[in-house]
C-alpha cells in the first residue's frame, strides 16, 4: 500500500488544467487535462518510441491497485478531464519542506496542499465508501506478485503466507469516512493522514485531519482532497464562477502557475537544503538582481502540427528587470545555435543533444514587464535522454 499511495503521490507531483481557483495570492498551481493527452497521437509516439517514458507510464497504469480502483468506482483515468495540484504558500512550503520522514511535518500542513480531480461518469457520494471499503479491503499483492515471491527462496513461506492474506488499507485508518458530512451540494469524508500513508503516523501528521470533497451532477463527478476549509472553498468558487470551468474547453492540455519572490529565492541560496554552491548560483549570477525581480512563471502547452507548443511568460516586478531577462536568454540561445553550428561544420555527421532546428524554433519577445517564451518541439527534441532506451 505504501508503494502504491508513493506512486500516486509521485504520478501528481510530475504532471502539471488551469485551476482557476486559489487559497491565496502566493499559491502555485499544477494541471493537466488527462483526456486530451491519453488519446493523443503525441502521446502515442512518445509510449511506443520511447521506452523510459513508456515503462513508467504502463508501471503506473497497469498497477493494480489502480486498475481495482477504477473498476470499483466505474471511472477511468482517461475519461478525467483535469488533475491539479495546488500548492498554497509556495515558496515558504518550499523552503521549510522537511527533507525526510523525520523532518517536521508543519511545513506541508502550512502549505495547504489540495488535490482537483474531475472526470466523466457520476460517482454517488452515498454509495462511495462501500465502493472504497470494497477496494480498501483488497488484497495488497497480487497473485502473481504472490506466485513471484514464492519462486524466490529468499522470502520464508511463512512471511508469504501472511503477505498473500493482507489487505491494502486496515479499516481503522478510514473508519470515519463511513459518517460523511454534507454541507449544501457537497459531500465530505474526513480522512486521517494515516489513512494516507503509514509513515505519518510516526512524524506527527497523523492528528491532522483532511476531507475528502465530493459532487456528482451533469455526468461529472468531482473529488476535492485537502483541509475542511480549502475543499469548501474550491467548491464555493466553483458554484459562484461557473462559466469560468468552461475554459477546460481549450485546446490547452496542461498549465502551470508558480508564484516567486526575491527575497525567498535568496534564502533559498543559503538554505541548508541547497548545494554548497547554491542551486541558483550561476543562474543568479548571470542575471544579477534581476533574477530576483521576477514575480511568477506561469505557462500553457497544446499540441498542435506534431509538435508540442509549450508558452511561458515571466512577469517581472519592472520593464528594466524583463529587458534584461530577455537580454540573457537571446544571447544565451544565439551562443547554443552558434555552438552547435561549429560543432556541425566540424564533424557533419555528430549527433547533438539539442538540434538546431529545435533552437531555431524557439522564440523569445519582451514586452513590458514580461518575457514571452514560445518553444514548439517534437517528442524526440522534448524527451532526448529516453531516445532508443528500451524496457521490457
Amino acid at each position: 500500500m505504501k508503494k502504491f499511495a508513493l506512486t500516486v503521490f509521485a504520478y501528481f507531483l510530475t504532471i502539471s488544467v488551469s485551476a482557476n481557483w486559489k487559497p491565496d495570492d502566493k499559491a502555485a498551481v499544477f494541471s493537466l487535462k488527462p483526456d486530451q493527452v491519453l488519446g493523443s497521437p503525441y502521446f502515442h509516439e512518445v509510449l511506443n518510441t520511447y521506452g523510459l517514458l513508456g515503462f513508467g507510464y504502463r508501471s503506473i497504469i497497469n498497477d493494480h491497485h489502480f486498475v481495482d480502483l477504477q473498476k470499483e468506482m466505474g471511472v477511468q483515468i482517461k475519461d478525467t478531464s483535469e488533475i491539479s495540484l495546488v500548492v498554497g504558500n509556495f515558496m515558504d512550503s518550499l523552503i521549510n519542506l522537511p527533507v525526510s520522514t523525520s523532518g517536521n511535518f508543519q511545513a506541508l500542513n502550512d502549505s495547504s496542499l489540495v488535490f482537483i480531480l474531475k472526470t466523466k461518469g457520476e460517482v454517488s457520494p452515498d454509495t462511495f465508501f462501500d465502493k472504497f471499503d470494497s477496494w480498501a479491503s483488497g488484497p495488497a499483492f497480487s497473485k502473481s506478485d504472490i506466485e513471484r515471491f514464492r519462486r524466490d527462496a529468499r522470502i520464508e513461506p511463512d512471511k508469504i503466507d501472511e503477505m498473500s492474506k493482507s489487505i491494502r488499507v486496515e479499516k481503522k485508518h478510514y473508519a470515519e469516512m463511513r459518517k460523511p458530512e454534507k454541507v449544501g451540494g457537497v459531500t465530505l469524508f474526513s480522512i486521517p493522514m494515516s489513512g494516507i500513508n503509514r509513515a505519518f503516523q510516526k512524524s506527527g501528521m497523523d492528528q491532522i485531519k483532511l476531507n475528502l470533497g465530493m459532487q456528482s451532477e451533469n455526468g461529472t463527478t468531482i473529488f476535492v482532497l485537502g483541509t475542511r476549509e480549502h475543499v469548501l472553498g474550491f467548491f464555493e468558487h466553483e458554484k459562484k464562477a461557473p462559466e469560468i470551468s468552461q475554459k477546460s474547453e481549450s485546446d490547452e492540455f496542461t498549465s502551470f502557475s508558480i508564484p516567486l519572490d526575491g527575497e525567498l529565492l535568496k534564502q533559498i541560496e543559503t538554505s541548508k537544503l541547497s548545494d554548497p554552491n547554491g542551486p541558483l548560483g550561476p543562474l543568479a549570477t548571470t542575471l544579477g538582481q534581476a533574477m530576483y525581480q521576477i514575480k511568477e512563471i506561469s505557462g500553457s502547452a497544446k499540441f498542435l502540427g506534431g509538435r508540442t507548443h509549450l508558452d511561458i511568460i515571466i512577469k517581472c516586478k519592472d520593464i528594466q528587470s524583463a529587458q534584461s531577462i530577455w537580454s540573457v536568454g537571446q544571447a544565451s540561445l544565439g551562443m547554443a545555435q552558434l555552438q552547435i553550428m561549429r560543432k556541425q561544420l566540424k564533424t557533419p555527421a555528430a549527433q547533438t543533444v539539442v538540434s538546431s532546428g529545435f533552437l531555431n524554433r524557439i522564440k523569445l519577445k519582451h514586452q513590458t514587464s514580461e518575457v514571452h517564451v514560445h518553444v514548439e518541439a517534437l517528442p524526440k527534441e522534448l524527451f532526448p535522454w529516453a531516445v532508443n532506451k528500451k524496457f521490457p
